[in-house]
């Protein structure tokens, strides 16, 4: 089990950096190819929007000027990418394709930004996501949201500050759930050549019941675990399990993305909310 093709959607803004950086640092135990995936918006499809008022003149302004923003934006993707590929000395080519070190290929679209990421994603094994904050901006959002549940792959959240090494030590967040189970399978590859491994289950109330058959099953996989039970007390559970990660210095963490419906943590908020809004290390996630 393997990753060979790594997909890293780049808009044309500052964070295209860590994205770059932290795709090249997944790809790299696996000499895996990263395809960077730039979008341009379809400006027409904003059309209706303006209504039959509008003369045909100003919606022309409109097109063109989305034109001259989609242009700039990919052009500064482009660059980032180039200057990144350089520094890390890395092979730009043309197209996927497989090497004995990381490969890089550009790959340019058009249409809605979640829809063609989704897309693209259903021939990749992994994506990459830049950091997602409280207040970040709705295409982005909606783009991971549909990437998550949507594609059956991982998604990996990248850090604020591109990660160096960082599987070598992982933190797995564990609640028993069938999105962590689907995690965890999907981070073995990371987790066979992790030096050390630590699995936490953050609990309120009573405690729960004992996990120490994840250990076991990690075992069979060559994969030597450690496991810690923490209580949250009245603290939100995805605050103690980011800050146990980071106390660990864990390089990554591996959980369950919505392990309840997407609504309900919309609406009374959840572990996945909280932590991909609040984490300062990359995330592996799964749904």
């Amino acid at each position: 089990m393997s990753y060979v093709k790594i997909l890293a959607p780049l808009s044309g803004g500052s964070r295209d950096a860590n994205v770059l950086a932290c795709a090249f640092e997944a790809a790299r135990p696996f000499a895996a190819h990263v395809q960077a995936l730039f979008v341009r918006p379809d400006a027409t499809e904003a059309m209706p929007f303006f209504g039959e008022g509008v003369s045909g003149v100003v919606l022309q302004e409109i097109i063109d000027a989305a034109k001259e923003a989609a242009d700039k934006a990919a052009s500064e993707a482009c660059a980032a990418l180039k200057q990144i590929v350089a520094e890390a000395g890395l092979t730009l080519t043309d197209k996927p394709q497989k090497s004995d070190r990381v490969t890089v290929s550009w790959r340019e679209m058009q249409g809605n930004f979640a829809t063609q990421v989704v897309n693209a994603a259903r021939l990749s094994d992994m994506v990459v996501f830049g950091p997602l904050g409280q207040s970040e901006k709705p295409g982005l959002a909606e783009a991971f949201d549909a990437t998550l549940m949507q594609t059956g792959r991982p998604v990996l959240l990248s850090a604020h500050v591109p990660p160096k090494d960082f599987a070598r030590h992982i933190a797995i967040g564990w609640d028993g759930s069938l999105a962590c189970a689907r995690a965890l399978t999907a981070a073995l590859p990371y987790l066979k050549r992790a030096e050390f491994v630590e699995v936490f289950t953050i609990f309120q109330g009573s405690a729960p019941q004992e996990f120490g058959e994840v250990c076991e099953y990690l075992k069979l996989h060559d994969v030597r675990a450690e496991s810690r039970t923490i209580e949250a007390g009245a603290r939100p559970v995805g605050e103690v399990l980011l800050e146990s990660a980071a106390a660990s210095r864990a390089g990554f963490l591996v959980l369950g993305g919505y392990g309840h419906t997407r609504l309900l943590q919309l609406i009374f908020g959840g572990v996945t909310r909280h932590v991909v809004s609040h984490s300062a290390l990359p995330l592996f996630l799964m749904h």
